[in-house]
């Protein structure tokens, strides 16, 4: 039996080294420590070098606690020591992983790690040993579990607490390694035992995401494009970093202008870092039958086609067909802003949407109830970034591109001020979804 401590200060050396030495696979960490394990947090921040994946950790010690850390109605359906417990302890980690970091390309690499469990404690437990659940979950939805036990009368608390927070880095170190790497018992009294790991990656992400929303098992899905933008990859929470653009669109299909407007529009956003866009699609429609998943398959994939997505861009399948559903839902989604002024959520939209949000006619054709409903969203930080569009048609003797200015100057200052006008100098792509079908269609059967 091998000196506990040497074995937890070895685990942590080699799962930071892990990261340092191979820097196209980093790994960004938080723990969550209910019961037995926190050495796992000392050992690893005493480890030269951790802060290359050391984002937190956290002793949820009380059940109350620990209620506050998953979020409680949760919790209440499970034992404290449980499976179910250790994974919502790690869900919650991973959660709070994402929220530290600002760079999407960072969300993958993202860890929870939960551990529940019950040592030797002052009261007798008759005929049970000690025992515990460890569950380490990565944002693109693999995950390593198991089930610990401990032989009766072995080891002191101390002991037993060093031991369970050194195979509790172990599992992070399986999860890096898909499930292959070696994990041995420290006496062959110990059990170790369930042991579970999951690859979330399926081939088809965005057609697997849409059956969920539409089946209403999540309201919301982010998906990122993996490193070569070949595919995309889903994460376990759709977490927007403060400061996000979201881009509302049905995107039949998406093109360069999409993606010119989204890049002129991230540039004015933020001038001191690279403001990341949301692609947002509803699958859901108040006038319309929902969306085919092979339809938002499809339409996801000709994203991944374009040449000039921004730098951090996401696309956000949600079930949020009114402006007044994604904010609350979005919103919901930030990530808390350490300074109050970077809390704010911009929508790119075109002058036909704002035309819309300003509308009274959807205000019980009340000014005053407008101008109300508009300054609410201001006030959760909601700000709009427009993009003029040349608007033609039947009824109009000649196109002429819109750019919104007019739209804006009978209206308050602040309200005026919630709104940023995209110059037709900075934009103006003169192309359409519409177009782009009826050109298809004409190409497939030239008799339409």
């Amino acid at each position: 039996m091998s000196s506990i401590p040497s074995i937890l200060e070895e685990t942590s050396r080699s799962l930071v080294s892990n990261v340092t030495e191979t820097p196209k696979t980093p790994a960004y960490l938080c723990l969550a420590i209910a019961g037995g394990g926190g050495h796992a947090i000392s050992a690893l921040a005493s480890t030269p070098g951790a802060s290359a994946i050391l984002l937190e950790g956290t002793v949820a010690y009380d059940r109350r606690s620990m209620q506050t850390y998953v979020g409680g109605q949760e919790l209440s359906k499970h034992k404290f020591v449980s499976k179910e417990s250790a994974a919502l302890l790690a869900r919650a980690a991973v959660r709070r992983a994402m929220q530290y970091r600002h760079a999407l390309r960072d969300y993958p690499h993202c860890i929870g790690l939960g551990v529940t469990s019950a040592l030797i404690t002052c009261k007798e437990r008759p005929g049970r040993g000690s025992f515990g659940y460890i569950c380490a979950t990565r944002a693109d939805g693999c995950q390593w579990s198991c089930r610990v036990g401990f032989a009766p009368q072995l080891r002191n608390r101390i002991e037993e607490d060093q031991l369970m927070g050194q195979l509790a880095l172990k599992a992070v170190e399986q999860l890096q390694r898909m499930g292959k790497a070696e994990i041995t018992k420290n006496d062959e009294r110990d059990i170790i035992e369930d042991v579970s790991f999951v690859d979330n990656n399926l081939s088809d992400e965005a057609f697997a995401a849409a059956e969920r929303i539409l089946a209403g098992v999540t309201d919301a899905v982010l998906l990122l494009p993996n490193e070569d933008k070949s595919s995309f990859i889903a994460m376990t929470d759709p977490i927007l970093p403060s400061s996000s653009l979201v881009f509302p669109g049905s995107f039949n299909p998406p093109h360069d202008g999409h993606m010119t407007l989204a890049n002129v529009a991230a540039d004015s956003f933020s001038e001191n870092e690279t403001t990341p866009v949301f692609m947002e699609l509803s699958l859901t429609n108040a006038d319309k039958p929902s969306l085919d998943p092979r339809s938002v398959s499809q339409r996801a994939q000709k994203f991944l086609e374009l040449d000039n997505l921004p730098t951090q861009c996401g696309l956000l399948l949600t079930s949020a067909p009114l402006f007044s559903q994604k904010v609350k839902a979005l919103t919901s989604f930030m990530t808390p802003a350490i300074d109050a002024n970077d809390k704010k959520l911009g929508f790119i939209i075109g002058t036909d949407t704002m035309r819309r949000i300003l509308d009274p006619k959807y205000y019980e054709n009340s000014v005053e109830n407008m101008l109300g409903a508009v300054r609410e969203m201001g006030r959760v930080g909601v700000r709009f970034v427009v993009g003029g569009r040349l608007e033609q048609g039947k009824n109009i003797a000649k196109p002429v591109f819109v750019s919104g200015h007019e739209e804006l100057e009978e209206l308050p200052k602040d309200v005026q001020a919630m709104f940023s006008i995209v110059s037709e100098e900075q934009f103006r792509v003169d192309i359409s979804s519409s177009e782009i079908r009826r050109e298809a269609a004409v190409a497939t059967d030239p008799d339409k």
